[in-house]
């Protein structure tokens, strides 16, 4: 069975890895990056991220997110914090640009700081952060929202990275769009970490078809390397195993700061 071309480096012939929920999990032979092996094409997205899948009503996703507003919120002001004072500082101020936005909860909280836009491709979710929180938030890609070059002075993309079948041209829209010394800051699962490793096709961000691409640190650096952006900072988060003892406070205190984490913040710049 013939896979697709890698996502990151543009190689063929991936080596295939095992089957995950009905798709094909491949590596690339060249540059290791792991990814589903489907053709993305034939994914319907507006079916995969409609109503359903933000409250609570399709499997392996959020129990509810719309639901869990108050809790969501509060996290981004938390995560707000951290960018405008820890380093790599991004700018306490100006215009801020969030990338697969969901319903607009972190925009709702960054507009205390920014002037805010949004761009989100479920039409659901889009609707919801322009109807019910009163944002200004674009339906589509990146590509299509058609933003002015060198415009923001920050740009974010949480946890959205892992769900774009061509992540490279993504990157590269986002760093057109962003200002000369602006800042790109983006999460994603980190599949080279020791916990996803021992986890394999059970790690729990192994979830094709809403994740497409499970990066690395190599990985992900190549591909934001190719998109015309250079690394700012890294920082860990995430869990390293499971049970009590690593899922206490103190763990995951410890677990950030050694750099053992399965998820990874990436903080960018234009090259």
């Amino acid at each position: 069975m013939s896979h697709r071309d890698c996502p990151v480096c543009g190689a063929g012939g991936p080596t295939l890895l095992f089957p995950k929920d009905g798709h094909p999990m491949v590596a690339c032979r060249a540059c290791g990056c792991v990814y589903v092996g489907d053709d993305p094409a034939a994914i319907d997205f507006d079916a995969l991220y409609g109503e359903a899948y933000y409250t609570g009503g399709s499997d392996a996703v959020f129990a509810d997110y719309v639901g869990q507003e108050a809790a969501r919120r509060a996290h981004a002001r938390r995560k707000l914090a951290v960018l405008r004072t820890l380093p790599p500082r991004i700018a306490r101020s100006g215009r801020l640009l969030d990338v697969g936005c969901a319903a607009g909860f972190f925009l709702a909280e960054a507009r205390a700081h920014y002037a805010v836009q949004g761009v989100e491709l479920s039409t659901w979710s889009s609707a919801y952060a322009r109807d019910r929180l009163g944002l200004p938030v674009a339906t589509g890609t990146l590509q299509d929202a058609r933003l002015p070059a060198d415009h923001y002075d920050v740009v974010t993309l949480w946890d959205v990275i892992e769900h774009v079948p061509e992540p490279v041209p993504l990157l590269a829209e986002a760093a057109r769009v962003l200002k000369p010394g602006g800042r790109l800051v983006l999460t994603t699962g980190d599949w080279g970490s020791a916990y996803a490793q021992r986890q394999g096709a059970d790690w729990h961000l192994m979830t094709p078809p809403w994740h497409l691409t499970m990066f690395s640190r190599a990985t992900l650096q190549q591909a934001a390397a190719r998109a015309g952006l250079q690394v700012v900072g890294w920082r860990s988060e995430g869990v390293a195993g499971d049970g009590p003892l690593w899922r206490n406070k103190v763990a995951l205190l410890a677990t950030r700061m050694l750099g053992w984490g399965d998820i990874v913040r990436l903080t960018l710049t234009k090259a």
